[in-house]
């Protein structure tokens, strides 16, 4: 990701992430490569179910502007209450997920009415000289990379999971979107068990 980091991919990771306000939440945050781009004043609790990658996140934790909680858990049983969060923030992680639907059940169960989700995602590209080219490596790039799936269709899941698309950018030929939701309302309770790791 070095190489794509020093293009435009930082730009995009900017622009989803900077305009995030009041108690913020990053599901599946990785390395912390997001970190960067919180402005100062921000509280950000970011999770990630791998702890060789939050123990690498830590560093980007501590000389980030804004201050960030590292939490382990899976983002698709959050360990949060209800309408706790007023932003989330999804970046490069539906295609890894094992259930999209359900991660992004539970970020509407923790925005709280007004709430935003900022997502930077790659998506199959709805052109069949390219579509059918990402379902075709997909297998093989699940086990080469992490279970990342090359074809997700995260703008059509992020509408059925009950969001309201505000805003959809599209880059490099409609590989990589930006996308600006809101829900109106929360589903019921689901708590599950998670830690927080200490910086």
């Amino acid at each position: 990701m070095r190489t794509a980091e020093r293009g435009r991919l930082a730009d995009w990771r900017r622009d989803v992430v900077r305009p995030a306000e009041g108690d913020v939440l990053e599901i599946a945050a990785g390395t912390g490569l997001d970190f960067r781009h919180y402005p100062a004043g921000v509280t950000v609790v970011a999770t990630e179910p791998d702890l060789g990658m939050l123990e690498r996140a830590r560093y980007r934790a501590e000389r980030a502007d804004a201050t960030i909680v590292l939490v382990a858990a899976d983002a698709q049983a959050l360990p949060f209450r209800d309408r706790s969060f007023d932003t989330v923030v999804v970046s490069l992680a539906l295609c890894t997920i094992p259930s999209p639907p359900r991660a992004l059940g539970e970020l509407r169960r923790v925005l709280r009415p007004g709430g935003v989700a900022r997502l930077l995602e790659h998506v199959r590209v709805e052109r069949p000289n390219i579509g059918w080219l990402q379902d075709l490596l997909t297998p093989v790039w699940r086990r080469l990379a992490g279970g990342c799936r090359l074809n997700e269709r995260s703008v059509e899941t992020v509408r059925s999971a009950g969001f309201h698309i505000d805003d959809l950018r599209s880059h490099m030929g409609g590989y990589i979107v930006t996308i600006e939701a809101s829900t109106p309302s929360n589903p019921s309770p689901s708590l599950s068990p998670a830690y927080v790791v200490n910086l």
